[in-house]
């Protein structure tokens, strides 16, 4: 039966109305007042994705056009002005999808001569209008794939508490000009045309080239999305023969060969570059980094780290899980297969070398998969909404508003997490600051595993580490790490007056070192008023072994609580040293 003109005019209603809230938003978070610009919105992976636009259409890739030091300023792309090249390690993906809004901008920029360089003001405010709306998008569609599962109210509520309740608020209001809400989008509508392409007896063949180009599009954006090529033979199947049927149907020359030439087409201007960049169409633009941990998954620690762990930053998605496991036993379609997907992703994610993806809000790479894990978390509101005890339903009501408070209050207050992998104060801290805990601050424990490089940004590295895949090191380049210094009145509440330290040391070789852990407190006028000074050596009693320095510091009464505290680790011989798991204990 066709949807009333009325209910379809008010869904339509309902997501305009939606996107100007969220491009609303969008500004009052990016721009809170009138005269300001954060420096840059347009900067680091976010100028990855943008520079090809304004390369193409404004510089036509001439490094000498551009303005000076603007790659510097950005910290993403670069210009090398000797090859003469614009260096850029993302793909165009991204920027394919920003084309129709970069070009109104460009244009506006040009009629009222707004400074048409695609890095002023202008362009800067006009970035984060694409977010919002591919959110928006990818909503709409998704919430219409959902409603072949569900009642228009599940479905509806489901979009919005998977908005509201995960990171991916933050990545499209916020961080809209980042690559995951447009590849959200892009799962989205895959979703809504691939059942639609199923559900008809007569196959579309249209259908099937706008699925091929999206799910090249979203290749593109991220190689690693090649794993949603599995949803066609999984989505909606109730059995081994359904899969089978589906494999046939796929893989029929006709649709085989409009895959491939969708795919060429929108890989196109990306081989392009890769020759004009090296010569060569294929090239692997991130040397030095790849799944290094395909053996020793990180699962525990992407899950539930302070570092980003997935169900600490957005505990909403353990009801993605928990639902696919009430459709496993209640044998609906989808469920085994959402349930050993969300697995799949995990351990994909889990096994990069970085595993909790650098500066972030939350577990980033799985805001896309939110797409799929939506069949779940509808049927768990589903039958959330038939509990017949009141005490169990109410229960999860409550978690669930719970945990869209929790998103907004720490998108709100959020920083980039700089700090190791079980950093429990630390991560205690950040939930204070968005008043949503009080800590006592009676101890304090600092923890660097160097497996954060924003927390170990001087020699970090895996050859050789105490714990997990990383550690620190000191060698002939590497004088000395600073690995902590911080104000003592920040630290606790109460004056600091004892702190126990441990650091565990490694020299390959077995031999003297000369190194030293200081640890030094500065006045006001940056003079040193106390120091204390550990030789490494003596705890180290043989090669190639991990030991433990273990002391303990008092701190005079006399000393100013604004006074400065620092930790470090000098190599004054030029020594090679390895260092890992460093922990202060202040109390």
């Amino acid at each position: 039966m066709n949807m009333p003109w009325y209910r379809k005019k008010s869904e339509f209603l309902f997501f305009i109305f939606l996107a100007l809230v969220c491009v609303a938003l969008s500004y009052q978070i990016n721009f809170p007042s009138r005269d300001y610009v954060r420096k840059f919105e347009i900067s680091s992976d976010k100028a990855d994705y943008y520079i090809y636009l304004p390369a193409t259409f404004i510089y036509g890739w001439d490094v000498n056009k551009f303005q000076k030091n603007v790659d510097i300023e950005r910290q993403g792309f670069t210009l090398d002005y000797k090859t003469g090249k614009v260096l850029d390690k993302t793909t165009c993906g991204v920027a394919i999808l920003w084309l129709p809004f970069f070009l109104v901008a460009h244009s506006i920029a040009l009629i009222f001569n707004l400074q048409p360089d695609g890095f002023s003001p202008f362009y800067e405010h006009f970035s984060v209008i694409p977010g919002p709306i591919f959110l928006v998008l990818g909503l709409f569609f998704l919430r219409r794939f959902l409603k072949r599962y569900f009642t228009p109210f599940i479905s509806y509520l489901t979009v919005i508490l998977l908005f509201l309740g995960t990171n991916l608020y933050y990545y499209s209001i916020d961080e809209g000009l980042m690559s995951h809400v447009n590849s959200f989008f892009l799962f989205c509508l895959y979703l809504f045309l691939l059942t639609k392409f199923l559900d008809r007896e007569k196959k579309s063949t249209v259908l099937f080239i706008g699925i091929s180009f999206v799910v090249s599009l979203a290749i593109l954006i991220r190689p690693t999305n090649i794993i949603i090529l599995s949803w066609m033979a999984f989505i909606d199947a109730k059995s081994w023969k359904d899969v089978k049927d589906r494999f046939l149907l796929f893989l029929r020359p006709k649709y085989v060969l409009i895959f491939i030439a969708a795919f060429v087409i929108t890989f196109l201007p990306q081989l392009i570059y890769w020759k004009y960049l090296t010569g060569s169409f294929l090239y692997y633009s991130y040397p030095g980094e790849g799944f290094t941990n395909w053996k020793n998954p990180r699962l525990i620690s992407f899950w539930f780290s302070p570092l980003n762990g997935l169900f600490l930053y957005s505990p909403l998605v353990l009801t993605f899980v928990a639902g696919s496991i009430w459709m496993i036993i209640r044998k609906v379609p989808n469920g085994i297969f959402t349930f050993f997907f969300f697995f799949l992703v995990s351990y994909i994610f889990s096994s990069w070398y970085c595993w909790f993806f650098g500066g972030s809000f939350g577990c980033r790479p799985f805001i896309e998969y939110f797409a799929l894990l939506s069949v779940p978390f509808g049927y768990f509101l589903s039958k959330l909404s038939e509990l017949k005890n009141l005490f169990i339903r109410s229960l999860l009501i409550l978690f669930i508003i719970a945990c869209c408070w929790f998103n907004l209050k720490t998108t709100y207050n959020s920083q980039w997490v700089t700090f190791s992998t079980w950093s429990w104060d630390d991560y205690l801290e950040n939930l204070e600051m968005a008043g949503l805990a009080k800590d006592p601050g009676r101890t304090y424990t600092y923890i660097n595993d160097f497996e954060n490089s924003d927390a170990a940004p001087v020699g970090q590295t895996n050859i050789r580490y105490h714990s997990a895949t990383m550690g620190g090191s000191l060698d002939a380049q590497v004088l000395e790490t600073a690995v902590f210094s911080r104000n003592l009145g920040q630290i606790l509440k109460n004056p600091v007056k004892r702190i126990t330290l441990s650091l565990w040391v490694n020299q390959r070789y077995g031999i003297k070192t000369g190194a030293i852990y200081q640890c030094y407190i500065t006045d006001e006028k940056n003079e040193v008023i106390f120091k204390k000074e550990f030789e490494i050596d003596p705890v180290i009693h043989r090669a190639d072994y991990w030991y433990e320095l273990r002391q303990t510091i008092r701190i005079p009464e006399w000393i100013n609580q604004y006074s400065i505290i620092t930790f470090k680790v000098i190599n004054p011989q030029k020594s090679e040293l390895y260092i890992d798991d460093q922990k202060l204990i202040f109390e």
